[in-house]
């Protein structure tokens, strides 16, 4: 084959369930509004077609008289100069004055910091409108980012969860996982697997990855063990380095002695950058049934189902879930990622129809409308942000992944 079969199954297998996702209809009676005048609000985002198919389309069914015009900043850093991102998606605003910004976690937290963002507690106060049926610590997190202010909403998010190979746990006389679980149990849980045997026929205690599985080399461990336990290198706060703590110690020691394990599937040599499809899918330990644990998503739950199908001597195995890793100071909650956050430009003149565009697409309505056509989240890792939607893949509980 000339193109690695990771790419190629990346590209296909994702691809179809976006194409699943844009066809798909909406379901239940519509009931549009008439003879209103026609607001027309300035959007910003990355993918124009994306935009309708994904929020646009839905809203503008129930309410014609709003409607979009989608600037994408997909093309903004082209032509940078000596100028930072920040700073020309700065200008980009600026220019083009927009009334909505569908942002990431970090464009979020420095348009707070300029100060052209809505704080949306009064809106929502006004109205009236339920923030608290969504999933836990989520509007919490938005609000840690706004310095104590609601400044935008999200409609989804993404997470992780420990997937495991619960005959591999029973064969072995090892307990399963359970929800709260750090990385250091995670890592002692993996070293009672046995180490034996060639790459054919070893269990591996735990293998990296989410979608696909690839060598986690020590230096990716220890990133990973540090970000689940709220670590950074440096004190922003103080501008001080912080990595000489007990508690980076801690991470750092770990990670070094689970390397030398043999317990996790760490060899560069296993590594799979060019093949045929059967060489890929053999390179995949937990997909195989070779691996007792590893970090996953909702995407992967999906990918795992046309793996299993494409593959001709696939054994099946039986899937379990658990939340974590979690933090050991706050084993209860599990750290999620805000999707695209939906925020007002203080600057608009359309703030009313802005907030009503929000509070639809961060609502029940729009929730229950799109769990039931999901593909375009399950193509992007996310899961619905409001509780008690897309609860469930084929029948396998998501509740560990919120």
């Amino acid at each position: 084959m000339n193109r690695p079969w990771l790419e190629v199954l990346t590209v296909f297998v994702v691809s179809c369930l976006l194409v699943v996702g844009c066809t798909s209809e909406s379901k239940g009676p519509i009931e549009p509004k008439e003879n209103q005048e026609t607001t027309t609000l300035k959007v910003i985002y990355h993918d124009s077609e994306l935009f309708y198919k994904q929020y646009g389309d839905w809203f503008t069914t129930l309410n014609n008289q709003i409607q979009f015009e989608v600037l994408s900043d997909a093309d903004i850093y082209k032509d940078m100069g000596d100028k930072t991102k920040e700073e020309v998606y700065a200008a980009f605003i600026r220019e083009e004055q927009p009334d909505i910004l569908i942002l990431d976690a970090h464009q979020f937290k420095n348009q707070i910091n300029d100060g052209i963002l809505t704080e949306l507690d009064s809106l929502s106060t006004r109205d009236n409108y339920n923030l608290d049926g969504f999933v836990p610590g989520l509007v919490d997190q938005l609000r840690e980012i706004g310095g104590g202010g609601l400044y935008g909403l999200t409609p989804s998010f993404s997470s992780k969860a420990i997937f495991y190979n619960k005959d591999l746990f029973k064969k072995n006389g090892i307990e399963l996982p359970s929800d709260g679980m750090s990385w250091y149990d995670i890592i002692e849980l993996a070293r009672r697997f046995p180490t034996e045997g060639d790459k054919q026929t070893r269990v591996y205690g735990y293998s990296g990855g989410d979608v696909y599985e690839a060598p986690i080399d020590l230096v990716t461990l220890t990133d990973q063990m540090s970000r689940a336990d709220g670590l950074s290198i440096v004190n922003t706060d103080k501008m001080q380095v912080t990595i000489d703590t007990d508690a980076w110690k801690k991470v750092i020691q770990t990670a070094i002695k689970a390397d030398q394990s043999g317990a996790i599937f760490n060899s560069m040599d296993e590594l799979f950058t060019r093949g045929t499809k059967e060489e890929f899918y053999d390179s995949q330990p937990f997909l195989m049934g070779r691996s007792a644990m590893h970090i996953g998503s909702v995407t992967s739950l999906a990918l795992m189902d046309h793996f299993k199908n494409d593959l001709n001597n696939y054994v099946p195995f039986e899937l379990g879930i658990a939340a974590g890793p979690v933090d050991p100071l706050d084993p209860t909650s599990t750290y999620v990622t805000p999707g695209d956050i939906f925020a007002i430009n203080i600057a608009s003149v359309h703030q009313d129809a802005a907030w009503e565009f929000i509070k639809y697409v961060c609502g029940e309505d729009y929730a229950r409308a799109s769990s039931e056509s999901n593909e375009l989240l399950l193509g992007q890792k996310l899961l619905l942000s409001r509780s008690g939607y897309m609860t469930d893949y084929e029948g396998i509980s998501l509740e560990p992944l919120s």
